[in-house]
């Protein structure tokens, strides 16, 4: 162990741990900075493509190469020796964020064709590393950004006092104002999406182990369930049919654990069932499974152990049973156990345990507190246990024992109001959300539909038939999506705010508007990545695709036409370069939007498994796995908020005791399997038996308790005929089976226990009037 190591040992380990780490945080550092080399390479290539076609100086072209190299440069030599991990941020994500958007601006300062694009691509260092970065980062980034940004208008404004240069500045600067608050808005998105993510996987990790726990384990006891047991039978069946060495189960039974509950109460008959098994998890080795078969049942599996060795073992425990001070537990209490033992050689598991089923009522009726068969005279298992074989009464297949599902919730109604009143207001949660989203998207149209009446068609910055289509085309996109959304009617869709259809509609006048406009050029860019920026947060993988994919075909459609048409002032060698940089940074976008939609599908995947799982263990914790029905712990969860509704004055409560005449004398005739068969058929008869405000749930054994808000004697009564006459086992038909209950109401002030007490002397006094009764104590 490691507390027991030496010193020098113990500190070799850590050193190790903490070199693992630290080769991890490496690997991830070296593999972010690998992931934006590309984006690097492509805009050293756009800016030797430009120098070529002598659109600019190529020595500007070599200015910003050697700080593009000597950045880079940088940043791999202090990663690789290992200098950063001693950083509060040893990724090195924000110098080397801020390093690009230096980048971008000195490209912006010295390159005139690099301006139509620089927005671009700040938009893709930001949204890169949205994820990685905090917001506060997020926040800072920009705010350098901008800084830059004001430094090289004003130096240019410097520059050129007058011109179409100082309203191509005023124009990038309002399309700054616009992309920036989008980008960190999508990136504070991204920060959350991780965030969730991250506390989803802890809160899904914490529910399956729950899960895992659960579905093989009892609730009460902590054993081994049922179900598991059987996975067990079943595996050992098959070592036993390949390799063949028999195994031996015991079928285990608390003598008289019927009067423990009524004469003492059903908490010291719970306390009973965990010491019983913390004994006998005690006794038996970690290779012998104990598990609890139902109510005060218990079966041991113990593989390749004959009857004899399975019958010392039983002994052990029987003894340790004896010796155990169960006066700790109630004054005066004593707890003996009956059991029955079958060796497994081959055929089927259920036979197996009928035959243990019928070897404990063999114990049984010869006096409890004993093992059977007995091997203390010698005798023969093999015989004995053909002997009991023939014993058994014919009994049918198994029948599977599958839980039913929880009782059904209650479904509210909701009023509905009219179409026309939706056009006017809503009550409606989602479609206020759409609302908004839309009025944000309206917004920006107003914006641009204001900037092209108050600027762009006095200063005739368009053709007049295209001025006239832009003011259809953003009168439209700020106007038709609110009234579709108020309307209701795009609640119909898939995608009721249809986003990446609005995207498309925006990209199409924004690159129409690039091409014709002499000034603003990089402006529209901006805003065009705003536009795929913009649907981050609400895009799916196929609409993330579909939209990138629409823009840039759209670019390089109209880049065709133009190259054919002309126009004034174009050039196709200058706008060729600036639209193949913007398809190449379109298609980062598209990669970086079609991976995060991926990410919050998963997101919505992971939360869904995660209310499963949970909706999973409440099941598994609030149903009994038998009958299907509610199981004590929620039904003291039903009883003590009925207790709360009464103690502030709401209509009161009745509770309903009810137990199975003589089931015992069921288990001890025909077996715990017909026993098993009569628990599932009254259950299916109870549960529609009682109002869907009743709560009807197993209490233990052969006793059920119904909780019914304001409830009456009718029901029980139905119930008491319907279960008379009904044939609940299929492998005993004749046997009929009645029940008393005992009926109480609760008193104001009164605890449920006291209710509950009432409600058993109740059933005590249906029980000695003859049974196959419901009694009320009012």
């Amino acid at each position: 162990m490691l507390t027991a190591a030496p010193a020098t040992l113990r500190a070799e380990l850590d050193e190790s741990g903490i070199q693992a780490s630290s080769s991890t945080v490496l690997g991830r550092a070296m593999r972010r900075f690998v992931l934006t080399l590309p984006s690097y390479v492509l805009a050293l290539l756009v800016l030797y493509a430009g120098a070529w076609l002598n659109l600019f100086p190529i020595e500007r072209a070599h200015s910003i190469a050697v700080v593009m190299a000597g950045g880079l440069g940088a940043f791999a030599g202090l990663i690789w020796s290992g200098l950063t991990l001693r950083w509060r941020d040893p990724l090195v994500v924000l110098p080397q964020v801020l390093f690009s958007v230096v980048v971008v601006a000195l490209s912006y300062h010295l390159i005139e064709i690099s301006r139509g694009v620089a927005f671009m691509w700040l938009a893709v260092i930001v949204v890169f590393d949205m994820r990685r970065l905090p917001v506060k980062q997020v926040r800072f980034v920009i705010a350098a950004a901008t800084v830059l940004q004001l430094a090289n208008s004003i130096s240019i404004w410097v520059a050129h006092p007058n011109g179409p240069k100082l309203i191509d500045e005023l124009l990038n600067l309002g399309c700054l104002a616009l992309l920036l608050p989008t980008l960190a808005m999508v990136s504070t998105h991204a920060r959350s999406l991780v965030k969730r993510r991250k506390q989803q996987n802890v809160e899904r990790e914490k529910a399956l182990q729950t899960l895992n726990f659960l579905s093989v384990h009892d609730t009460l006891t902590g054993l081994y369930n049922r179900r598991h047991m059987l996975a067990c039978l079943e595996q050992e069946a098959r070592k036993t049919a390949r390799f063949g060495v028999p195994f031996t189960v015991g079928m285990l039974d608390i003598d008289f654990f019927k009067r423990v509950n009524d004469q003492h109460g059903h908490a010291v008959g719970d306390a009973v069932l965990k010491r019983f098994s913390e004994i006998a998890s005690s006794v038996f080795e970690p290779f012998e499974t104990v598990a609890r078969w139902g109510g005060e049942e218990f079966v041991v599996l113990m593989p390749e152990a004959d009857g004899r060795s399975a019958y010392r073992r039983l002994q052990d425990l029987r003894a340790a049973i004896h010796q155990h001070d169960w006066n700790a537990v109630h004054p005066g209490l004593r707890v003996t156990f009956s059991a029955g033992l079958a060796t497994y050689r081959d055929g089927a598991v259920e036979d197996l345990m009928a035959l243990a089923d019928q070897a404990l009522y063999d114990a049984k009726h010869a006096g409890r507190d004993r093992i059977s068969p007995e091997f203390a005279n010698g005798e023969d298992h093999a015989a004995s246990r053909e002997r009991a074989h023939a014993s058994l009464p014919e009994r049918g297949p198994l029948p599977a024992l599958t839980p039913a599902a929880a009782p059904p919730e209650r479904s509210a109604s909701h009023a509905t109001s009219s179409p026309l009143s939706k056009l006017l207001w809503t009550d409606d949660p989602k479609t206020r959300t759409l609302l908004k989203l839309a009025s944000a998207v309206s917004g920006m149209y107003v914006f641009w539909l204001l900037f092209v009446i108050v600027y762009a068609i006095p200063k005739h910055m368009f053709p007049h038939w295209l001025e006239l289509v832009l003011l259809g085309h953003l009168t439209i996109g700020a106007v038709a999506p609110l009234a579709i959304i108020r309307s209701g009617w795009s609640k119909r869709f898939k995608d009721p705010i249809f986003l990446m259809e609005q995207c498309i509609w925006a990209n199409l006048m924004l690159v129409a508007a690039h091409f014709f406009s002499p000034i603003g050029k990089g402006a529209l860019l901006g805003v065009l990545c705003q536009v795929q920026a913009f649907g981050f947060p609400s895009f799916s993988p196929q609409q993330a695709r579909g939209s990138g994919t629409a823009v840039i075909v759209i670019l390089v459609i109209s880049w065709i036409g133009m190259s054919f048409w002309g126009g004034p002032g174009f050039d196709a060698a200058s706008e060729g370069l600036s639209m193949a940089t913007a398809c190449a940074v379109l298609m980062m976008l598209t990669w970086q939007s079609y991976n995060y939609a991926r990410s919050r599908e998963k997101n919505h995947t992971e939360r869904k498994e995660l209310e499963l799982a949970i909706a999973e263990v409440e099941r598994l914790t609030t149903i009994d796995m038998l009958t299907g029905l509610y199981n004590r712990q929620h039904l003291h969860e039903v009883l003590d908020h009925e207790t709360m509704r009464g103690g502030i004055g709401l209509p009161g409560f009745c509770v309903a005791l009810i137990d199975l005449d003589h089931f015992k004398q069921v288990n001890d005739t025909h077996g715990h399997q017909v026993g098993d068969e009569v628990l599932l058929g009254f259950a299916i008869l109870a549960k529609p038996a009682f109002r869907d405000i009743d709560t009807v749930g197993r209490w233990g054994g052969e006793e059920f308790l119904i909780v019914m808000p304001g409830g009456s004697q009718m029901p029980i009564d139905r119930l008491l005929v319907a279960v008379a006459q009904a044939k609940l086992s299929n492998q005993v038909p004749e046997l009929r089976v009645t029940f008393s209950a005992g009926l109480a109401h609760h008193r104001v002030g009164e605890s449920w226990a006291d209710s509950l007490e009432r409600a058993d002397r109740a059933l005590y006094a249906a029980k000695k009037a003859g049974r196959n009764q419901c009694i009320a104590e009012i």
